[in-house]
């Protein structure tokens, strides 16, 4: 079954510029690597292997296949709009990269094997959304060979199944899959919108439910 997140209820308080700029620069370059666009030098500076800062930066804008950029971009849609839109524009791209570095520093400790795609940074956006709107709901269309359609639940229930089957790809193995970035991203961007809502740097609307900090503090609805 394939399931794609296509909205999360969330207020949109301001056109998120920058998160559209992520997009289009990780589809652009992506693109441009795969059809032979980009020099190959280029390309292989950006493909996280050890410790250079170009790929633990730069991995991020480098995909393997089109369906896996499609992937990608769909949930860096989805989830970075929503948190980018109600926080700001300028915060969301250092915390972005923010989450991009700290994902690397897991899978290149845990894994150490050559790595690229934005998986890792957009499971860091993915645990933001964990920590701010754990309650919010998302909807999700669903596939199942020649049937779908959608349904929608609160964002902590698919986020921890998405959790669940990163933790299960790292003991079984990986199968050539990041999965040490994914399950880091997650927990790193957990941290960080924990630490922003505490600072007052994140603040939820009047439509969402409680954040995280909220319930593990256990302040009222």
């Amino acid at each position: 079954m394939l399931l794609l997140p296509y909205e999360i209820e969330t207020l949109t308080q301001e056109r998120p510029w920058a998160n559209w700029l992520l997009v289009a620069a990780c589809s652009f370059i992506s693109i441009a690597a795969m059809w032979g666009g980009l020099p190959e030098q280029t390309a292989n500076s950006l493909v996280l292997n050890g410790w250079s800062f170009t790929g633990l930066a730069g991995h991020v804008l480098l995909h393997s296949s089109l369906d896996h950029l499609i992937g990608n971009m769909i949930f860096l849609w989805v989830f970075g709009n929503a948190i980018c839109t109600n926080t700001s524009n300028w915060l969301y791209l250092p915390v972005f990269i923010l989450c991009t570095l700290l994902a690397a520093a897991v899978h290149v400790l845990a894994d150490g094997s050559p790595a690229a795609g934005a998986s890792g940074a957009v499971n860091g956006i993915v645990g933001i959304v964990l920590a701010m709107y754990p309650l919010n709901r998302v909807n999700v269309l669903w596939f199942f060979l020649v049937q779908g359609g959608t349904f929608s639940c609160p964002a902590w229930v698919m986020i921890m199944l998405w959790f669940i089957f990163d933790v299960w790809g790292v003991l079984s193995g990986g199968d050539h899959i990041a999965y040490w970035a994914h399950t880091g991203g997650l927990l790193a961007g957990v941290g960080i919108g924990l630490l922003c809502l505490h600072l007052g740097w994140f603040q939820l609307t009047q439509l969402d439910h409680r954040s995280l900090l909220q319930i593990l503090r256990g302040d009222d609805e």
